[in-house]
């Protein structure tokens, strides 16, 4: 009677899953990695310092009065965790991911060492093909129905964005249009609420100069 019952139990307990579900639970398959083809010789990458050092070096301090960052360090988890957070949130809206950008920017505040301010650092972003040209995107303002590129959510909070495509960079950049106050700018940021938009862009890296 017992196992009668337990049979019916069962039949009635059935569930078909779907694709995602049965993907869910199939085993993780392990990931070999393979020799990089982008590996560089001891003799390209002094080649390339050498030549940061003779065309920018003196060029940079003579503007700033200082020499800029060199070295942005990134926590091999934290990136790592970055890259698995965008990957994922990507496959769940559908997105083909092509790469990842890193993006020169100055702190100003909100800065992990006060020591950091004034200098460049470089925030990250994953790509993707749209209309054939690889964009920069936000994965995380990103849903199925409507892909949000950076340049996009940029212009919510009144920047200019003309990197993506050679017709962009030939645009005027904003510094050669009338804009208005920067104040002004940023009250009606604060004003539309919009600075509380979490982006999918990361950095918090540590930087060298400053020596800390």
């Amino acid at each position: 009677m017992k196992k009668l019952l337990q049979a019916i139990l069962g039949i009635f307990g059935y569930k078909v899953l779907t694709k995602e579900e049965y993907d869910a639970l199939q085993p993780v398959k392990p990931i070999h990695p393979t020799h990089p083809s982008t590996l560089l010789t001891y003799k390209e990458v002094v080649t390339m310092l050498r030549a940061y050092d003779e065309t920018r070096l003196d060029q940079f301090i003579g503007v700033l009065g200082f020499e800029d960052t060199r070295i942005n360090t990134f926590e091999f988890a934290e990136l790592k965790n970055y890259m698995n957070y965008v990957e994922k949130l990507a496959k769940e809206k559908g997105i083909k991911l092509k790469g990842i950008s890193f993006i020169k920017g100055v702190y100003k505040e909100n800065v992990k060492n006060d020591k950091f301010i004034d200098y460049e650092n470089l925030l990250y972003t994953p790509t993707a093909i749209i209309n054939g040209k690889e964009t920069l995107i936000d994965v995380v303002n990103s849903s199925k129905d409507k892909l949000a590129t950076f340049k996009d959510m940029l212009a919510k909070y009144h920047y200019e964005w003309r990197y993506d495509n050679k017709e962009n960079y030939k645009l005027k950049t904003e510094k050669d249009k009338k804009i208005k106050d920067t104040n002004e700018i940023q009250s009606r940021i604060s004003n539309d609420g919009s600075d509380d938009t979490l982006s999918g862009i990361s950095n918090f890296g540590e930087l060298r100069p400053p020596e800390h």
